[in-house]
């Protein structure tokens, strides 16, 4: 079963679809729009969920960990995408969703890892079905139609009839205006103190590049502007302009929001007293242009307003604006004066010391918290690597192969997750609290130098120590992504060497290079060398030097010797002195083992 999802995940097609989904909001939501328009509700709802999942991760990347929100939106997946009754189901299997809602109190960020692997296999068949319909589409030759017509008398005895038509239609149109009044307005207060387009010579020079934008990235101002519209009665511009935003804001997935939205805009705005009266900020070739393109204005009330009807409104609301109105504003005393009283910039030149400081703050930060940006089928399936036994030992016997740390980084996040299985387990307070003190004298407050026996900042290790009681069951969340992070770097070098060597043979393989790696470590050193450093390992002045994993490794050496010995025929006690060691992954009584020298 781990063989075959593996296969599946590590597969070419899904790794570029993987791509396509997390570059798909800067596509133009061009997959999820596929999917929407199939028809097939479950892929509407796998990519939905997928989107949604992605959220989720972030929030344990972010600066300190807010446990109620991680609650509350793991709650709000589950209620959603796969409760048995969930409006928006994908179809989990009922193991599945046992065995999640089990570990849902509380909320890691791996617990939602079988159903995304689920609904990425879900997702594989509209993407395929979505490449397969663009390369037929990239195959065909474009025809187009071009239709030429003899300048005949019938042609040119039509087209006097159609002008003759238009003619007579403008004519009804006037004497219907002349019957009938009141379908023309009179001027409306919101017109009140309109200017001439040359208004931004009042404006002085260097503000004449200011633009909505410009007040709308200054919450500030753009409040000002409102007061001052609304004391020349004409705020109308700015509400229904910020009106069709936050309606073009709206997701389409919310059709309930949507349509109410649409008629709010239709019934205050679209009509005759405003945007399609006599003096609207739009012209009459605009009005008309917009009509034809909703399909009149009836159906511009009662259909959904589409996105390119709102930005032409809000295009010619916007030039009305700046046209009329924004220099007006610009060139008022009050402007002039707050914008007198604004902090002057920093001069242009190097910049200091504490500005480099929060660069490099900020640029280790997001290198530490910048897992999240990489594939989420390489740590979809470096962490099943991790959590099954026989490939866990393998790249536990290949870490110990690149450094020094790096194996005891594999123990430490074995242990957090088996800590994490006792939360979920519900396990009595006094028993999770001597988990984590013996996670912690083991791997972060070792007793025997150095302390810090994993490859986390000393920082790190520090607000653990320090901030343990505060911090509840995300107590290793940190420490545990920075050594996931730590051993990814390591994984496409495993993957390679796992390629070309038989999956019987790899283990062997380690192991024979871990001996071989110690045997030239011990080489290297001439006895000589050896004799003095026994001396100064003895003076007191000089700190014992210990490491848990090399301890583990040279437990497992003797074991194997012992089970060599017990192949040829040598007799071994049952009950030996190095029994405990044949469980190095298991901290049951590992605290002994780390004080052991």
């Amino acid at each position: 079963l781990y063989s075959g999802r593996s296969q599946l995940l590590d597969s070419r097609r899904m790794e570029k679809m993987i791509q396509a989904l997390s570059a798909d909001s800067c596509a133009g939501l061009y997959f999820t729009n596929f999917c929407e328009q199939s028809g097939n509700q479950l892929w509407e709802n796998a990519v939905y969920f997928w989107t949604d999942l992605q959220h989720y991760h972030e929030l344990f990347y972010q600066d300190g960990l807010d446990h109620y929100r991680v609650q509350r939106e793991a709650q709000l997946l589950y209620s959603t995408y796969l409760f048995s009754s969930a409006r928006r189901s994908i179809g989990v299997d009922e193991e599945i969703r046992t065995d999640l809602y089990d570990r849902l109190m509380p909320a890691f960020e791996e617990v939602f890892d079988r159903v995304e692997e689920h609904t990425l296999n879900i997702l594989l068949e509209p993407w395929t079905l979505l490449l397969s319909r663009d390369k037929e589409s990239f195959q065909k030759v474009l025809m187009q139609d071009e239709v030429r017509r003899v300048d005949s008398q019938e042609y040119r005895d039509l087209q006097s009839l159609y002008e003759e038509s238009e003619f007579h239609l403008k004519q009804v149109e006037q004497s219907q205006s002349i019957l009938f009044p009141s379908a023309i307005n009179p001027p409306t207060p919101f017109t009140k103190g309109a200017h001439a387009p040359n208004s931004w010579s009042q404006v002085s020079q260097n503000l004449k590049g200011y633009r909505l934008g410009s007040l709308l990235r200054h919450h500030h101002e753009i409040g000002h502007f409102m007061s001052f519209l609304q004391n020349h009665d004409a705020s109308i511009h700015l509400t229904c302009w910020l009106d069709l935003e936050q309606y073009r804001r709206t997701a389409q997935r919310d059709m309930a929001v949507r349509q109410e939205g649409s008629s709010h805009i239709a019934t205050k705005y679209l009509n005759r007293k405003y945007f399609f009266g006599s003096d609207s900020p739009a012209s009459s070739e605009q009005q008309n242009d917009l009509l034809r393109k909703a399909g009149g204005l009836e159906r511009l009330k009662l259909d959904c307003l589409s996105d390119p009807v709102v930005v032409q409104i809000q295009a010619i609301i916007r030039s009305h604006m700046e046209k009329t109105w924004l220099p007006l504003f610009l060139s008022t005393a009050e402007f002039t004066e707050r914008l007198r009283n604004q902090p002057k910039p920093q001069r242009a030149g190097r910049p200091s010391k504490a500005v480099y400081r929060e660069a490099r703050r900020r640029k280790e930060a997001w290198e530490a918290g910048g897992l999240w940006m990489s594939s989420s089928k390489e740590i979809l399936l470096f962490r099943q690597t991790l959590l099954h036994p026989d490939t866990c030992v393998r790249f536990q016997h290949f870490a110990s192969l690149k450094g020094d740390f790096l194996e005891n980084d594999v123990l430490f996040w074995l242990e957090v997750q088996r800590y994490k299985d006792l939360c979920h387990s519900h396990s009595d307070e006094a028993t999770i609290q001597q988990k984590i003190s013996t996670i912690i004298n083991c791997f972060i407050n070792s007793s025997m130098p150095p302390a810090l026996q994993i490859d986390i900042p000393p920082e790190q290790a520090q607000h653990i120590l320090e901030r343990r009681q505060q911090l509840g069951p995300y107590i290793f969340r940190e420490a545990q992504r920075s050594v996931f992070s730590a051993l990814l770097k390591f994984w496409p070098e495993f993957q390679e060497l796992s390629s070309r060597v038989q999956e019987e043979q790899l283990l062997p393989l380690l192991q024979e290079r871990r001996v071989q790696h110690c045997a030239t470590e011990e080489l290297e050193r001439p006895e000589s060398k050896w004799r003095t450093q026994s001396r100064v390992l003895l003076t007191p002045t000089q700190p014992l030097s210990w490491s848990y994993s090399k301890y583990m490794a040279s437990l497992r050496r003797e074991e194997v010797l012992l089970r060599r010995q017990s192949q040829l025929g040598a007799s071994i006690p049952a009950s030996g002195t190095h029994t405990h060691a044949r469980t190095p992954t298991s901290l049951a009584t590992s605290q002994t083992k780390c004080r052991k020298p």
